[in-house]
């Protein structure tokens, strides 16, 4: 089988990287070439690969899970990241079958695409920061990544129709996201997606981010069991959706960011790539 094995050198936890294990253990019987991604501009291509093995982060993955996509491809992802969100949410080692992705618009997302207050903290820390502070790297930029954002956007599911400003929309594929595991609604439906919504409010001063702390507060570290359609926060899952933002509007898309405007579909991914995760 034609292999490709991608190893991103920026992962925070690159060093752990082991070339020959990898070779080893998952493409012994292949025809493997590898290609190593040092800069963030360095990419790849598929060409005739029938079998991609990706050692990186979550952002690592996500950029495979839009090139595999449409292609009838096996895809193995080994996690090397910092967060490596998409691996904690799964359960037992080995290789593990992943979830189907989600996707927006014509992007894919392997656990979260999201806009607003903190979404940026996927790429505010630097690839060396990463690599030396682990986990602080992140923590170190939280404090001015604390600020209300003013979304525009139209929301419609099967179940809720919403429009009005927000300071974070997020999508969500998984039980965890940023370090937080909340999402309680994925654990009762795993074929849908969760859509969760914050409500902005009027300015980004001392009294709106006081005002903005107790709804992130009750969304992630107490989560919601049931769905909640409440005036300030709204939690539901839905199998599509329609995201009508009305200015462009930067999202986090598993860490990496990409530019959103107008009518977005959200759904579920069936695509021809079959997915693995590999936990050791």
């Amino acid at each position: 089988m034609n292999c490709l094995v991608v190893i991103n050198q920026m992962s925070g936890n690159a060093a752990k990287i082991d070339e020959k294990s990898i070779l080893s253990k998952y493409a012994a019987e292949d025809d493997v070439s590898v290609k190593y991604l040092r800069a963030p501009e360095d990419a790849y291509s598929l060409g005739g690969v029938e079998k991609l093995i990706v050692c990186g982060g979550d952002g690592t993955l996500h950029n495979a899970l839009t090139l595999c996509r449409d292609r009838a491809i096996d895809l193995y992802y080994l996690p090397c990241g910092t967060f490596n969100e998409t691996a904690k949410a799964t359960a037992g080692k080995g290789i593990r079958p992943m979830e189907d992705a989600g996707r927006i618009g014509d992007m894919s997302f392997a656990y979260v695409a999201a806009a607003g207050s903190f979404t940026d903290l996927g790429q505010a820390a630097a690839s060396g920061a990463k690599k030396r502070f682990k986990l602080f790297a992140y923590f170190a930029k939280v404090l001015s990544a604390y600020r209300v954002h003013r979304i525009r956007a139209r929301i419609q599911t099967e179940k809720v129709k919403a429009e009005g400003v927000y300071t974070l929309l997020m999508i969500s594929n998984a039980k965890r996201c940023f370090g937080f595991r909340f999402n309680r609604l994925h654990k009762k439906d795993k074929d849908a997606l969760q859509l969760i919504a914050i409500k902005a409010p009027r300015r980004d001063n001392l009294w709106g981010r006081i005002k903005m702390f107790f709804p992130f507060f009750r969304v992630f570290f107490l989560g919601f069991s049931k769905e909640h359609l409440g005036k300030t926060v709204l939690v539901t899952s839905f199998y599509e959706a329609k995201i009508t933002l009305f200015d462009k509007t930067p999202f986090c898309l598993d860490g990496e960011s990409a530019l959103l405007f107008g009518e977005n579909v959200a759904k579920r991914s069936k695509g021809k790539a079959r997915l693995f995760l590999i936990k050791e």
